[in-house]
C-alpha cells in the first residue's frame, strides 16, 4: 500500500477555493514560509540529534528492550495498572484505546486522577497477578506520588514488603526526584524517561510500554511515525504536511478562529482527542515576547452524537471555530443492514437496505458539506480502524503541527511557565490543611 495514503489529508475547506472569502489563500501560507526558516533547521537538528527528540523518537527509541520487558510483563502477570498524569498517562492510553487487542497479552488500566472513589477500586485488585506501572518525568508529581504512596500499604498488606519490587516498575527521568528516591529506597527497577517533554513523550517507552503489553502493534506505529517525520522534513510550504496544516490554523486563528474542535467519527478515536487536548493547550497557551496572551482552544464534538448537541453552534454560532474530523472510511462496509420489511414508514424509508456503516459516513459527508456550505472552515484526516501505520503518522503530524502554530506565535510550544503556579498552591493549600485538621 503506498505510504501516503495510509493517513489522507484532506484540508481542501480550510481554503478560499473551497469556502469563499472565509477561507484562506494557499499564497497566504506560502508568505509565512520565511518566518519558519529557523524551524526548517531546528527540525535538521531534531530528526539527526544524538539525544532523544520527540520528531527523533521513531528512529532511537529501542522497540526491541520494550518487547522484552513488556513479554516478561506478560508473562508474570495479568493486569498492569498505569499511574501517571498527563503525558504520561494520556499518550499511553490512546494507543490501547485505540489499537489495542480485543486479547491483548496483559490487560491494561489507566488511573490519571487522584478522585478517591476511583481509586477504592484497586483495594479489591489481585496484586498476585497484578504490575504496577508508575510514570513520572520529574519523579515529583504531586498527584502520581500520592497515588503510588496510598496504594503501597495495600500492596505491601496482600504481597508482604518484600514482594514489592517485584510488582512494581517506574519511568523517571530526575534522579533527584522523589520517584527516584522511592524506587532507591524500595528496591524497585527505575527505566530511564527520555529527555522530552511527557506530552511529547507518547512514541517513546513511556507509551510503547503500556502499549504493547497492551496488544498495539507498535511496530506499525513507528514505521508511520517515521513516514510522517520525514514528509515534515520538506521545505516546501505546501509540499510539507505539517507546514501546510499548521501555517493555515495559524492564519485562521489569526482571523479570529481561535477554537479548534476535534469532531471524531469513530468511538475509538476520541482517545486521539484526549491526548491532542493537553498537546494543543499546553503548548500553545501562553503568552509571547510582548506579554500578549496567545493560544488555541481545543475542545471535542463526537460524531455524531453532538450532531444533536452541537452542530447547530458550528453552523450558525460565532465563526470563531476550526474544525478538525477524524474518520474511518472503513465504516462503510461494516454493521448490519437495516431490514426493509418496514420501508413504508416514511422516516425508515432511506434508511432501509443500508448498513448502519453507510449511515455513519453518510452523516460525516453531510456534516462537512453543510459546515463548507456556510463558510466554516473544516478539514478531515481519515485513517483506517486499528491501522498502526496510520496512528504513527497522524501522532507525529499532530506534534509538528502543534510546534508550527507555536514558531508563528513566537512562543515556545516546549514549556509550561503558568502550570507551576498552580503546583505550588496545591501544595500550600495542603500544609492549611494539615494545620486544620490538628486543631479539629
Amino acid at each position: 500500500m503506498n505510504n501516503i495514503t495510509r493517513l489522507s489529508i484532506d484540508n481542501a475547506n480550510l481554503f478560499d477555493d473551497s469556502i469563499g472569502d472565509h477561507g484562506i489563500s494557499r499564497e497566504a501560507i506560502e508568505a509565512l514560509s520565511p518566518r519558519l526558516d529557523a524551524l526548517r533547521q531546528k527540525i535538521k537538528d531534531w530528526l539527526h540529534s544524538s539525544q532523544p527528540t520527540f520528531l527523533n523518537l521513531p528512529h532511537t527509541t529501542d522497540l526491541d528492550k520494550i518487547k522484552r520487558r513488556g513479554q516478561r510483563i506478560a508473562r508474570g502477570f495479568r493486569r498492569t495498572v498505569v499511574f501517571g498524569i498527563g503525558g504520561s498517562s494520556l499518550g499511553g492510553e490512546m494507543l490501547v484505546r485505540t489499537l489495542g487487542d480485543k486479547r491483548p497479552m496483559n490487560n491494561v488500566d489507566f488511573f490519571d486522577n487522584v478522585d478517591p472513589s476511583t481509586l477504592v477500586a484497586l483495594e479489591e485488585v489481585d496484586w498476585r497477578e497484578t504490575l504496577l506501572l508508575v510514570i513520572s518525568k520529574s519523579g515529583n508529581t504531586a498527584e502520581t506520588l500520592s497515588q503510588f504512596l496510598t496504594m503501597l500499604p495495600v500492596m505491601e498488606h496482600n504481597l508482604g514488603d518484600e514482594k514489592i519490587a517485584d510488582h512494581v516498575l517506574i519511568i523517571t527521568e530526575n534522579r533527584a526526584g522523589a520517584l527516584y528516591e522511592l524506587a532507591h529506597r524500595l528496591d524497585i527497577d527505575v527505566i530511564e524517561h527520555p529527555p522530552v517533554g511527557g506530552r511529547f513523550s507518547v512514541l517513546s517507552v513511556v507509551g510503547l510500554l503500556p502499549a504493547y503489553i497492551g496488544g498495539v502493534d507498535i511496530d506499525g506505529v513507528m514505521e508511520g511515525a517515521r513516514a510522517m517525520a520525514e514528509r515534515c522534513a520538506n521545505n516546501d510550504m505546501l509540499e510539507n504536511p505539517a507546514f501546510c496544516n499548521g501555517a493555515a490554523q495559524y492564519l485562521h486563528a489569526e482571523r479570529g478562529r481561535t477554537i479548534s474542535v476535534v469532531m471524531p467519527y469513530a468511538d475509538n478515536l476520541r482517545f486521539v482527542v484526549a491526548w491532542f487536548r493537553q498537546l494543543w493547550a499546553e503548548s500553545l497557551g501562553k503568552l509571547d515576547a510582548e506579554g500578549n496572551n496567545r493560544g488555541l482552544t481545543p475542545t471535542e464534538a463526537h460524531g455524531v452524537t453532538d450532531q444533536h448537541s452541537q452542530l447547530q453552534l458550528l453552523l450558525e454560532g460565532p465563526d470563531d471555530k476550526l474544525i478538525t474530523f477524524l474518520s474511518d472510511p472503513g465504516f462503510r462496509f461494516r454493521g448490519r443492514r437495516i431490514p426493509m420489511r418496514f420501508q413504508d414508514i416514511p422516516a425508515i424509508k432511506p434508511l432501509a437496505g443500508h448498513t448502519i456503516g453507510e449511515l455513519f459516513v453518510s452523516e460525516l459527508m453531510a456534516t462537512r458539506t453543510t459546515l463548507s456550505r456556510r463558510g466554516r472552515p473544516n478539514r478531515t484526516l481519515a485513517l483506517m480502524e486499528r491501522d498502526a501505520y496510520a496512528l504513527g503518522e497522524l501522532i507525529i503530524l499532530l506534534e509538528m503541527e502543534t510546534v508550527v502554530v507555536a514558531e508563528l506565535m513566537g512562543i515556545d510550544a516546549f514549556d509550561q511557565p503558568a502550570v507551576e503556579e498552580s503546583k505550588v498552591l496545591t501544595r500550600q493549600y495542603l500544609g492549611e490543611i494539615n494545620v486544620l485538621s490538628s486543631l479539629i
